[in-house]
């Protein structure tokens, strides 16, 4: 990230604007980024940063997930002046809100056999539909569950048994369709490593929020 010399009456803004001019190395390109330096303005001429608010839309996380908004929150940043690169970034947490057509896309480009299949969604609930096409199927098939956390980085459909016993069709092609929509989300290439905490599914969007990892 990239702090500049400047006097202390435009230091803040100074450091601002060098870091949003950073952060598609770090997080990934956008359409726009805000960023909020927070914390007295002596320390910060020697790269000392007591918090950051950063604000980003329509972000590529990535290469096949763009994310509508991103909100990332660190705590004690420290950046060398004289060369302007991260040395330091504690505690750091990250919000971010993923649309409908964000995640079929994601699911289409990571699984390019997938594309006769889509994902609905619905507060609480995420539906798997499947078109006629699906393996000759004459009829739609739908099954609805809910979202879990997998392995850290990763957003999984779990099918509700219900759901699943209603399908008119054999039990093998119900597995196939579930494996080809798993994982509906999968953020282990973001540049920076996540954490998931909550997932939350709400009408045509999905919120993440979790913790996250910047490395110098």
């Amino acid at each position: 990230m990239l702090i500049g010399g400047c006097s202390r009456g435009i230091i803040r803004p100074k450091i601002e604007a060098g870091i949003e001019k950073a952060l598609p190395e770090y997080i990934g390109p956008a359409k726009e980024y805000h960023v909020e330096a927070d914390g007295p303005s002596t320390p910060m001429l020697n790269g000392e940063i007591e918090a950051l608010h950063i604000t980003g839309r329509d972000v590529q996380i990535t290469s096949d997930l763009v994310v509508r908004s991103l909100v990332v929150d660190m705590q004690n940043v420290k950046a060398d002046p004289s060369t302007r690169k991260l040395q330091r970034v504690g505690y750091t947490t990250f919000q971010a809100t993923v649309t409908e057509k964000a995640v079929n896309d994601y699911v289409k480009a990571s699984r390019p056999n997938s594309t006769e299949i889509r994902i609905d969604l619905e507060p609480g609930k995420l539906t798997a539909v499947a078109r006629p096409t699906f393996h000759g199927i004459g009829a739609e098939i739908s099954v609805t569950g809910k979202p879990q956390i997998a392995g850290g980085s990763k957003v999984n459909f779990v099918a509700d048994k219900a759901s699943v016993s209603i399908v008119p069709v054999p039990a093998w092609i119900v597995n196939e369709l579930l494996d080809l929509v798993n994982p509906v989300l999968d953020l282990n290439q973001m540049k920076f490593p996540v954490s998931l905490t909550t997932v939350t599914v709400k009408k045509d969007t999905v919120e993440l929020a979790g913790k996250a990892t910047f490395k110098p």
